[in-house]
């Protein structure tokens, strides 16, 4: 969630706390007519403003996927599956499942450490598929891969929308 203030000459994010002291209101307060000209043009800044804080954090986010763990282990998980002849049928949904799973984001962090750390451990061993599965399979809990759950704890890149917009009168407003 974020809070912007904005007047003529600049715009500001604000915390939960000030936002909340700003948008408060008591019963005696009058209701006043908008110069809509104005407040579209404070709008548009806002918007802008939380638009480029937003890609900024996006950026960022995927600029962190070339080096975490998760990607190690999505690249060894990738290996392994070019070199999985020797698999059942199950054993490569499950790992078909495990790095969808990575590839959302949905497997919490250390979990994904826990794994590729079990991995590093098999040495040579790690060419073998029938091993690679073993290990994610006790080091992933079955929990993390059913639907419902990954669904609720992906990180998402919804909608980027202005929810909520108020014009202050006043000193405040420029």
């Amino acid at each position: 969630m974020k809070f912007y203030l904005s007047n003529r000459e600049s715009t500001l994010e604000l915390d939960f706390l000030t936002a909340a002291k700003i948008l408060e209101s008591i019963p005696e307060e009058k209701i006043k007519k908008l110069p809509l000209e104005s407040y579209y043009e404070l709008l548009d800044k806002n918007k802008t403003a939380f638009f480029n804080a937003t890609i900024d954090e996006i950026i960022e986010i995927r600029s962190k996927k070339g080096r975490d763990s998760s990607t190690q282990l999505l690249k060894i998980l990738k290996a392994t599956q070019k070199n999985g002849r020797q698999l059942t049928e199950d054993q490569e949904e499950y790992l078909k499942k495990v790095i969808n799973r990575l590839e959302e984001g949905s497997l919490p962090k250390k979990t994904v450490q826990k794994a590729l750390k079990a991995l590093s451990e098999l040495e040579k061993d790690i060419q073998n598929p029938l091993k690679v599965i073993g290990v994610l399979q006790r080091e992933i809990s079955p929990t993390f891969l059913k639907s419902h759950y990954a669904e609720t704890s992906a990180i998402t890149e919804g909608k980027r929308e202005v929810i909520l917009s108020l014009y202050l009168t006043g000193e405040s407003n420029g």
